[in-house]
Parts: structure tokens; C-alpha cells; sequence
């Protein structure tokens, strides 16, 4: 077997040997509402406080799985698994056509065990960071395969960028790749950027006009996750760190954490101007070996990633602030860098060289090491948050840590965790529910009503209106507070089968207490 064959055969042994174990997670975080409980809907999609969806082929993908198999987490991990392993086999043969084959198979490897990987592995709601990253580099590989670019490879590439946009708004990326693509390496055939431009303005406004009519844009004010929050001013205040936060993750990914939501408010030094000058040194030094070492293949992944990086500066506000799954896409071009930068055709003396082999052969190893425990850390939501949560931990994170241990029968300690919860997002409607549910397992009535009606004032949450009821129905005495709630609850939910049996209970014991 010669090595181009062996090298593939090798990253998916690799693969498969670190994400094995992961296959047998559960159900975790937003999988819950998005996945356990049936297809994706709008309705699933709102009570995640997600501001919009609209990703036609991946609810097709994840709903198709969930007719087929039901909620049962291993084929949606099977799916994620495999499909990484793949893009690490993919960018092998990309890396390829740029750099000398060992090279590549390097940078295909730590792109296949990098730790900040393992969220979009395993998080089985996130699993169109991997589809759409596939499907739109298989794009690029095959304009790269031929020195000319035939017209059949640049339609197959722009129908594969259609399909990744289609699969995650961030696909959008990959015409801006293709374009960059085509100036740099191609800028001599002006009738096939010419071609590729016409091709994009009428997917992009087309997927613009569809998006608008079904009712899904991203420019919608509020939401419930602090970046969402704040005007754009605010959140460009938060840029230099989010862009350091990425590089420092990139370079030492070892301490991994879900939910984050943190906000810069104020242009202090730590928190503003130390990130905004070492992003400006790392940079700067970049853009200098760009101009010094006039090297395309280098200006093509530094461009890669960039572009990689834009969709997730908060100019236009996400449901996080910086997110490990988010870097899945433009690690690709930081890895293109290093490669640049490796493959040089002047050999290092043997001594750096053995060096340099066993450094990178300990980075590797490390690299596996956390990845295997960062799996194992997403076997269900006890382990999850536990490995995650800190006093700091966002308003989210302290609620999903509530919820397990709840589960588990702890309720004085999940009590804590929703009290926080609410202190550091009091315009939430799920963490007030939470709370409520705590003291009503204390038989504090009277509080757990306050923290129900904080619940439906903050989102109209049906599961607090059902809460809310029983409380009234089975232990108040004031029968026109009583009557006015149900009355109310059973006009906004009037197919709500609890509200309704809570209605007809106590109708039953009117009528009772009337003999």
C-alpha cells in the first residue's frame, strides 16, 4: 500500500479510536428541545431563544434521522463521527495540492484530534458545523484539482456552496472562498470569476428572498443571551477579545467551555486594549510575512481565515459570544498557515529537524489526550456541566447544572444554581420556572408562585402556566384569583391538555364544596 493510500487509512484508524466511545453519549444541552423531543420545529427552535432558522437541508438531515431511528443519540453521533473523519480525509487531499504530502498529513491530523474539534463531534446539535464545512471544502478540492478551471468544476463548486449555505447560514462563506480562490490562483480567467460572480448574486439574493418569506432574518432585536442584548457599538467592544480568545484556543486548547456569555461593556485594559494590541502584533506580523514571503498559498489560508472568523465577531449578535464549534471552519485556514510556513523547500539542519519531530509528536499526543477526555466529558448533562460549571459559569449554564441535579434528587443544591441562574438573567422565563419548582418541592407555595408569574410575565412560558395552575387549583384559597388565571391560561393554550384537566379538577371540587 503506498503512503497517499496509507495516510487516509491512518486518520480514520485515528478517528475512529478517539471518537469511539463518544458514539454511546446521550442527548445533551440544546439536543433536549431540539432533537429528544420530536422534529425540528419553529416552536423548539423559540424556546431556545434562537432569534431565527432557517436551514432547510439540515432539518430535513436531522428530521429524516429522527423518523427513521427516533430519538436515540448513537445515529446522530454516528452522522457527526463519521463525517469528521471524512473532512479530516478531505483536507488531506487538499492540503495536498498546496503543501508536500507529509505536511498535509500533519495538518489533517491535528485538524482530526484538535480539542476545540470535539464540541462539533459530539454536540449532536451542532452537527452542521461538520456537514457544511464538508460539503463546501469538496467544493474547493475540485476546483483545485485542474491548472484551468472548467465550467463543470466551477458549477459542481457553486452548487456544493449553495447546499452548505443551505445547511448553515455560515456556508456563506465559501463563496467569498471560491472568489478569493479564483483571484489568487486564477485571476488570469476573467470569464470564470466573471461566471462565478453572476452564479453568486442570484443564489445569494434568491436564498435572501426565500429566507425573508418564510419569515427568518437575522436582524431581529432582543433575545435572551447578553451579546444579543447590547447594541452593535457594545458588541465591537468585545471583538479583540473574541478574535484572541480563537488564536489562544487554537494554539493551547485546554481549557474548553460551553455557554459562553460574556460581554465587554466598557473599554478597560484587560478586557479591551491588552487583546486589541496583541491582535494587532499578531496580525501585523502576518500581514509582513505575507508582503515579505509573496506567497499565494499563504495569502490564501491567512484570507481563509479571516473569512473564517467574520461570521462569528458579533456584528451581527449570535446566541454566544464565542463558541469551540464556531472555530471548526477557520481553523482550516490557521492549520493552511502553519502549513505555509512549514513547507519550505530549504531543510532544516537534523538536529532542529529531530527537534522539531518530537515537539510536534508531544503536541500530538496531548492534542489526543484531551480530545479523549473532552469526549467523554459530553456523555450526558450531569457530566457536561459538571466539568464546565464555575461560580462565573453564564445564566444558562448555572440553569442546565439546576436541572441535572435536580434529576438526580438534589434539590437544595439545583435550588442554588437556579438562584443564580435568575440573578444573572432576571428577564428569562425558564430559569424563573426552575426556581419555582424548587420551592414548590418545599411546599413553599407562596414563593413558587412569585417566581411562576416572573416566568410568564418575562415569556409566556406554557410550562410555567401549567406550574402556576396546579399551585392555584390544589392550594389557593382565593377562588377569583383562581378562576382568572385558568380563564387566561386556557385562552392563550387552549389545547393544553394539563391546563385543561387542572380546569376540569376544579370545576369537580366547586361543585363539590357547593353540596
Amino acid at each position: 500500500m503506498n503512503s497517499v493510500k496509507k495516510k487516509p487509512l491512518i486518520l480514520i484508524i485515528v478517528g475512529i479510536a478517539l471518537y469511539c466511545f463518544s458514539l454511546f453519549n446521550g442527548f445533551v444541552w440544546d439536543d433536549e428541545v431540539f432533537l429528544q423531543q420530536g422534529p425540528i420545529t419553529s416552536q423548539n427552535v423559540q424556546a431556545l431563544g434562537s432569534g431565527s432558522y432557517f436551514r432547510p437541508i439540515m432539518t430535513a438531515i436531522q428530521n429524516t434521522l429522527y423518523f427513521t431511528f427516533g430519538p436515540q443519540p448513537f445515529f446522530y453521533h454516528f452522522v457527526q463521527v463519521a463525517f469528521h473523519i471524512a473532512t479530516a480525509v478531505l483536507l488531506f487531499y487538499l492540503f495536498k495540492r498546496f503543501f508536500k504530502e507529509t505536511v498535509a498529513f500533519v495538518l489533517s491530523l491535528l485538524f482530526l484530534i484538535h480539542p476545540a474539534n470535539v464540541e462539533a463531534v459530539c454536540f449532536a446539535s451542532a452537527m452542521q458545523e461538520v456537514l457544511f464545512t464538508f460539503v463546501g471544502i469538496l467544493g474547493i478540492y475540485i476546483l483545485s484539482r485542474s491548472k484551468e478551471i472548467p465550467f463543470s468544476s466551477l458549477f459542481i463548486a457553486t452548487i456544493l456552496s449553495t447546499m452548505a449555505l443551505l445547511i448553515k447560514e455560515t456556508g456563506i462563506v465559501f463563496f467569498a472562498l471560491i472568489f478569493v480562490y479564483l483571484i489568487i490562483f486564477h485571476r488570469k480567467n476573467s470569464q470564470a470569476i466573471q461566471l462565478f460572480i453572476a452564479l453568486s448574486i442570484i443564489i445569494i439574493f434568491t436564498y435572501g428572498l426565500a429566507r425573508q418569506g418564510s419569515g427568518n432574518t437575522y436582524f431581529q432585536p432582543g433575545g435572551i443571551f447578553p451579546i444579543m442584548r447590547v447594541p452593535l457599538g457594545t458588541r465591537l467592544l468585545s471583538v479583540p477579545l473574541i478574535v484572541l480568545f480563537y488564536i489562544g484556543t487554537f494554539i493551547f486548547p485546554f481549557r474548553l467551555i460551553i455557554a459562553q456569555q460574556w460581554v465587554v461593556y466598557s473599554p478597560t485594559f484587560m478586557l479591551f486594549f491588552l487583546p486589541l494590541i496583541v491582535d494587532i502584533l499578531l496580525f501585523s506580523g502576518a500581514i509582513y510575512m505575507l508582503f515579505k514571503k509573496k506567497n499565494a498559498v499563504l495569502s490564501f489560508f491567512f484570507l481563509w481565515f479571516l473569512i473564517g472568523l467574520l461570521p462569528h465577531l458579533q456584528i451581527i449578535s449570535l446566541n454566544m459570544t464565542v463558541a469551540e464549534r464556531w472555530m471548526y471552519f477557520p481553523m482550516i485556514g490557521a492549520l493552511g498557515i502553519i502549513g505555509s510556513i512549514l513547507d519550505t523547500k530549504s531543510s532544516p539542519r537534523r538536529r532542529g529537524s529531530s527537534l522539531l519531530i518530537s515537539l510536534g509528536v508531544a503536541v500530538m499526543v496531548c492534542f489526543f489526550i484531551r480530545s479523549f477526555i473532552r469526549t467523554l466529558d459530553w456523555r450526558s448533562g450531569y457530566t457536561l456541566y459538571k466539568s464546565n460549571i464555575s461560580p462565573s459559569s453564564s445564566f444558562d449554564l448555572q440553569n442546565n447544572m439546576g436541572v441535572e441535579l435536580y434529576r438526580r434528587g438534589n434539590y437544595a443544591e439545583a435550588k442554588k444554581y437556579f438562584k443564580k441562574s435568575t440573578v444573572l438573567a432576571p428577564y428569562w422565563w425558564v430559569n424563573w420556572n426552575n426556581l419555582g419548582v424548587s420551592y414548590e418541592k418545599e411546599q413553599n407555595y407562596s414563593v413558587a408562585e412569585e417566581c411562576y408569574r416572573n416566568s410568564i410575565k418575562n415569556g409566556k412560558y406554557g410550562l410555567a402556566y401549567e406550574n402556576l395552575a396546579k399551585i392555584l387549583v390544589l392550594h389557593s384559597t382565593d377562588k377569583k384569583k383562581t378562576e382568572e388565571f385558568m380563564k387566561n391560561a386556557l385562552e392563550l393554550f387552549p389545547d393544553n391538555r394539563s391546563l385543561q384537566n387542572f380546569q376540569t379538577y376544579y370545576v369537580q371540587q366547586l361543585r363539590k364544596g357547593a353540596k
